[in-house]
Protein backbone atom coordinates (compact mmCIF):
# COMPACT_ATOMS: atom_id res chain seq x y z
CA UNK A 1 0.00 0.00 0.00
CA UNK A 2 1.34 3.43 -0.90
CA UNK A 3 1.65 5.96 1.87
CA UNK A 4 0.28 9.48 1.61
CA UNK A 5 2.62 12.32 0.80
CA UNK A 6 3.67 14.55 3.66
CA UNK A 7 1.41 17.32 2.37
CA UNK A 8 -1.61 14.99 2.09
CA UNK A 9 -0.96 13.49 5.53
CA UNK A 10 -0.89 16.97 7.06
CA UNK A 11 -3.99 17.94 5.07
CA UNK A 12 -5.89 14.95 6.45
CA UNK A 13 -4.77 15.77 9.98
CA UNK A 14 -5.67 19.46 9.68
CA UNK A 15 -9.10 18.45 8.39
CA UNK A 16 -9.54 16.08 11.34
CA UNK A 17 -8.29 18.57 13.96
CA UNK A 18 -10.40 21.70 13.94
CA UNK A 19 -8.76 24.28 16.21
CA UNK A 20 -5.32 25.84 16.46
CA UNK A 21 -4.43 24.00 19.66
CA UNK A 22 -5.69 20.67 18.37
CA UNK A 23 -3.88 21.12 15.06
CA UNK A 24 -0.53 21.15 16.84
CA UNK A 25 -1.03 17.38 17.16
CA UNK A 26 -0.42 17.23 13.38
CA UNK A 27 3.20 18.30 13.85
CA UNK A 28 5.39 15.23 13.53
CA UNK A 29 2.57 12.88 12.52
CA UNK A 30 3.93 12.37 9.02
CA UNK A 31 7.50 11.93 10.19
CA UNK A 32 6.51 9.27 12.71
CA UNK A 33 4.48 7.35 10.13
CA UNK A 34 7.20 7.73 7.49
CA UNK A 35 9.89 6.40 9.82
CA UNK A 36 7.69 3.44 10.72
CA UNK A 37 6.51 2.59 7.21
CA UNK A 38 9.69 3.24 5.21
CA UNK A 39 12.13 0.38 4.73
CA UNK A 40 15.02 2.54 5.95
CA UNK A 41 12.93 4.84 8.14
CA UNK A 42 14.80 4.01 11.32
CA UNK A 43 18.23 4.74 9.84
CA UNK A 44 19.74 8.22 10.04
CA UNK A 45 19.30 8.59 6.28
CA UNK A 46 15.67 7.53 6.52
CA UNK A 47 14.93 9.79 9.45
CA UNK A 48 16.49 12.75 7.60
CA UNK A 49 14.43 11.94 4.52
CA UNK A 50 11.20 11.78 6.52
CA UNK A 51 12.04 14.96 8.44
CA UNK A 52 12.87 16.78 5.21
CA UNK A 53 9.63 15.71 3.54
CA UNK A 54 7.60 16.90 6.51
CA UNK A 55 9.46 20.22 6.65
CA UNK A 56 8.84 20.84 2.94
CA UNK A 57 5.13 20.10 3.39
CA UNK A 58 4.78 22.42 6.38
CA UNK A 59 6.69 25.10 4.49
CA UNK A 60 4.11 24.80 1.72
CA UNK A 61 1.30 25.09 4.29
CA UNK A 62 3.02 28.15 5.75
CA UNK A 63 3.25 29.82 2.35
CA UNK A 64 -0.40 29.08 1.64
CA UNK A 65 -1.51 30.43 5.03
CA UNK A 66 0.64 33.53 4.53
CA UNK A 67 -0.83 34.10 1.05
CA UNK A 68 -4.40 33.68 2.30
CA UNK A 69 -3.84 36.06 5.20
CA UNK A 70 -2.08 38.60 3.00
CA UNK A 71 -5.00 38.58 0.55
CA UNK A 72 -7.42 39.43 3.37
CA UNK A 73 -5.49 42.50 4.57
CA UNK A 74 -5.38 46.13 3.51
CA UNK A 75 -2.16 47.21 1.76
CA UNK A 76 -0.56 48.90 4.80
CA UNK A 77 -1.11 45.77 6.88
CA UNK A 78 0.39 43.61 4.10
CA UNK A 79 3.63 45.57 4.37
CA UNK A 80 3.73 45.04 8.13
CA UNK A 81 2.91 41.35 7.73
CA UNK A 82 5.74 40.93 5.22
CA UNK A 83 8.22 42.55 7.61
CA UNK A 84 6.93 40.46 10.51
CA UNK A 85 7.32 37.30 8.44
CA UNK A 86 10.87 38.21 7.44
CA UNK A 87 11.75 38.80 11.09
CA UNK A 88 10.10 35.55 12.10
CA UNK A 89 12.10 33.60 9.49
CA UNK A 90 15.37 35.10 10.74
CA UNK A 91 14.43 34.29 14.35
CA UNK A 92 13.40 30.72 13.46
CA UNK A 93 16.59 30.08 11.54
CA UNK A 94 18.78 31.45 14.33
CA UNK A 95 16.97 29.43 16.99
CA UNK A 96 17.37 26.24 14.96
CA UNK A 97 21.02 26.99 14.26
CA UNK A 98 21.59 27.37 18.00
CA UNK A 99 19.72 24.18 18.91
CA UNK A 100 21.36 22.06 16.23
CA UNK A 101 24.72 23.54 17.18
CA UNK A 102 24.41 21.83 20.54
CA UNK A 103 25.08 18.64 18.55
CA UNK A 104 27.82 20.19 16.38
CA UNK A 105 29.72 17.55 14.47
CA UNK A 106 27.48 14.74 15.68
CA UNK A 107 25.00 12.65 13.79
CA UNK A 108 22.11 14.38 15.56
CA UNK A 109 23.01 17.88 14.34
CA UNK A 110 21.13 17.65 11.03
CA UNK A 111 18.20 15.79 12.52
CA UNK A 112 17.83 18.38 15.29
CA UNK A 113 17.92 21.20 12.74
CA UNK A 114 15.31 19.50 10.55
CA UNK A 115 13.06 18.84 13.54
CA UNK A 116 13.39 22.40 14.79
CA UNK A 117 12.67 23.92 11.38
CA UNK A 118 9.67 21.64 10.98
CA UNK A 119 8.10 22.35 14.35
CA UNK A 120 8.63 26.11 14.19
CA UNK A 121 7.39 26.30 10.60
CA UNK A 122 4.33 24.22 11.43
CA UNK A 123 3.53 26.31 14.49
CA UNK A 124 3.78 29.50 12.41
CA UNK A 125 1.60 28.03 9.65
CA UNK A 126 -1.09 27.15 12.17
CA UNK A 127 -0.80 30.60 13.76
CA UNK A 128 -1.26 32.31 10.39
CA UNK A 129 -4.23 30.05 9.57
CA UNK A 130 -6.04 31.45 12.61
CA UNK A 131 -4.71 34.97 12.83
CA UNK A 132 -7.93 36.47 11.55
CA UNK A 133 -9.83 34.78 14.40
CA UNK A 134 -7.26 35.33 17.13
CA UNK A 135 -6.37 38.93 16.31
CA UNK A 136 -9.49 40.70 15.05
CA UNK A 137 -10.62 42.90 13.39
CA UNK A 138 -10.07 41.41 9.93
Amino acid sequence: MDRLSAYDTIDACLYRETGPVERRACIGEYRAACETLSDNGETMTGMMMCAGEEYEAWDRWLNEAYRDLRESLPEDAVINLREAQRSWIAHRDQDCLFLSGLYAGGSMEGLERAGCLTSKTAERAIELMYWDRVYPPF
